[in-house]
């Protein structure tokens, strides 16, 4: 005869279970082809696949920056993705600072922007730009990324299409355009990926907190819009941030989770729906400007059928990094 507590706990897990089938089955990342489908927010696929004409020339523009500037120094994408393997869960030989009280010279959302980036994946071969967000952290050089966009955009290409002129780049708001160098670590359960900038580029880093915001929280959540091209063929990324709050914890089996407790924090549920593009984003305690998590996408609450946002906890990203005070030699 089994338990009764087994019992019970066995119960719970298969309802977790049926609860993250549930939600995975609701749920929209927020990643976009240039520029994706309109639809209802509710409708609006995982993968867009289809661009409007409106954002030919740019990604034209892009496309054509790439075959221009084959780098041997610059992997292509097709690297990129063979490094998710390889740098799974790497741990990088830097320490991430714990910033949870911000910064003095931080003190609105125009400080943050410039250390805020869009990632585009340009695949020549089949015409094709796949946008996500991201920002600079640790010494500005390392940009926080969401895995899951680089798998959107390889379902675009055959195994025929795999070539060495594809490639990511890294478009800043002042339209400046960088290539990465490497793809640094992939930490596999928080779908986060650290990439490095080519050329020791720097960008204004952001503020990290260590700690997970209390539920109800305020927050400012990066909304991406598009990216267009000025008359001077300047690429100009439109974005705004969101009010938001924190509404819940989630742990891996979908199961709400405690915040302060030993609960695994997967996902932090916030009350605004991410947008396509925006994944890879920051999202920001209002109080502090301290990133609280990176956006992830949104999925359809099914007790009130409302739409709302989910976002990796940013205490994620110090798995990728050396704890404070740990020696350099420890294994």
């Amino acid at each position: 005869m089994i338990p009764r507590a087994l019992l019970s706990q066995l119960t719970s897990c298969l309802f977790s279970k049926i609860h993250l089938r549930i939600l995975c089955n609701s749920r929209n990342y927020s990643q976009c082809t240039l520029s994706p489908t309109e639809l209802p927010p509710a409708l609006n696929a995982s993968f867009a696949e289809s661009e409007t004409s409106k954002n030919d020339h740019l990604n034209s523009f892009l496309i054509r920056h790439v075959l221009e500037n084959q780098s041997t120094a610059s992997p292509s994408f097709s690297n990129l993705f063979e490094q998710l393997n390889s740098k799974a869960n790497l741990q990088l030989p830097h320490i991430l600072l714990y910033e949870n009280m911000g910064r003095k010279n931080v003190t609105n959302q125009a400080d943050l922007t410039p250390g805020i980036v869009t990632i585009a994946h340009v695949l020549p071969s089949i015409g094709k730009v796949i946008v996500a967000s991201g920002f600079a952290i640790h010494d500005g050089g390392l940009i926080v990324t969401c895995a899951h966009t680089f798998y959107q955009a390889v379902q675009h290409l055959s195994s025929s299409s795999y070539d060495s002129k594809s490639k990511s780049i890294v478009i800043t708001h002042d339209g400046n355009l960088i290539g990465i160098a490497a793809l640094e670590s992939h930490l596999v359960r928080s779908d986060l990926v650290i990439l490095r900038l080519q050329h020791e580029h720097k960008l204004p880093s952001l503020a990290v907190d260590p700690y997970p915001a209390p539920t109800t929280t305020s927050l400012l959540t990066y909304d991406f819009q598009t990216v267009s091209l000025s008359p001077t063929s300047t690429p100009t990324v439109s974005y705004s941030w969101k009010l938001a709050e924190v509404l819940c914890y989630r742990g891996p089996c979908g199961q709400e989770a405690q915040a302060g407790t030993y609960d695994e924090l997967t996902s932090m549920m916030h009350s605004h729906p991410s947008s396509n593009g925006s994944s890879g984003g920051p999202i920001v305690n209002k109080e502090t400007r301290s990133v609280v998590g990176i956006v992830r996408g949104s999925e359809v609450n099914y007790t009130n059928r409302k739409r709302i946002g989910f976002a990796i906890p940013s205490e994620h990203l110090y798995d990728a990094f050396r704890l404070p005070g740990m020696p350099d030699d420890l294994d």
